[in-house]
């Protein structure tokens, strides 16, 4: 029997935040130390924001070595929830790595965080060339029951489903269809931001809806991500008002739920 739910959407602001890349790492570091001084900054104007710092705690490290008065006021944000970090020590390919590592990289990455008071709770992994079948089986070894990924998968089927391990183990999934910064800067104007995200879901083959209006629209439920991250690693202060004046424009959105398929295979 078909039901409507309210839509409910979330908005993520972050960084997916390459340690080294196309510059060397004192470059990247740079910019890191000046979106986390940015933060700290939007964190006491808004102590309503919040920010995802990639899921990693190496950032942490990074930035106070640059930093170190800053400690206690990382903590500060970190134990109330704005500033979201680990579960993991450093986004690691796994298929590169080995199994132990990528075991050693979360032991790492939960100890750091918990010692700045607060550990993200998703296996986060945005951007590796490849997952593991046997991912879900080491999230579920340290209590994690939820997974969010950006390559591997079929665009054209479900963004959510149960992801399987070969001994059973398993996490609900939800794939980043359309990357982890479809929300790359949105427009400030809220009938421009609902167009965008409006070609966004039409270019994608799916039903054009407010529910496709507002964010990636995580096929077929009433829960949904848009991922708003900056190109130059600059924090998404006005990201706050965006989304509000856009509620403004549109108000409930009803969807209809669907069941959650299982996969049990590596991407």
């Amino acid at each position: 029997m078909k039901t409507d739910r309210p839509l409910h959407p979330h908005v993520v602001s972050h960084t997916h935040w390459d340690r080294e890349w196309y510059q060397p790492f004192e470059t990247f570091r740079l910019r890191l130390v000046d979106l986390i001084d940015h933060l700290l900054e939007i964190f006491e104007r808004h102590p309503d924001y919040l920010f995802e710092l990639d899921a990693q705690t190496i950032c942490l490290e990074d930035y106070l070595e640059i930093r170190p008065e800053r400690r206690e006021t990382l903590r500060r944000w970190i134990r109330s929830g704005n500033l979201r970090v680990g579960p993991w020590y450093v986004q690691n390919d796994f298929f590169l790595t080995s199994g132990e590592a990528t075991i050693r990289n979360l032991r790492i990455g939960r100890k750091i965080a918990e010692e700045f008071g607060r550990c993200g709770d998703v296996g986060y992994a945005p951007d590796q060339f490849g997952l593991i079948r046997q991912l879900p089986q080491i999230l579920a070894g340290f209590g994690i029951d939820s997974c969010i990924f950006g390559r591997g998968f079929d665009r054209r089927t479900r963004n959510e489903f149960y992801w399987e391990s070969p001994d059973g183990s398993r996490v609900l999934a939800s794939f980043l269809s359309r990357w982890y910064n479809n929300f790359q800067r949105l427009s400030a104007d809220p009938a421009r931001a609902l167009r965008y995200a409006a070609e966004a879901m039409d270019s994608m083959g799916r039903r054009k809806d407010i529910a496709a209006l507002l964010t990636e629209a995580k096929a077929n439920y009433n829960q949904f991500l848009g991922w708003a991250e900056d190109g130059e690693w600059v924090a998404y202060e006005r990201l706050r008002r965006v989304v509000a004046d856009v509620y403004e424009v549109e108000a409930e959105v009803v969807q209809t739920p669907g069941k959650k398929p299982i996969f049990a295979k590596e991407f």
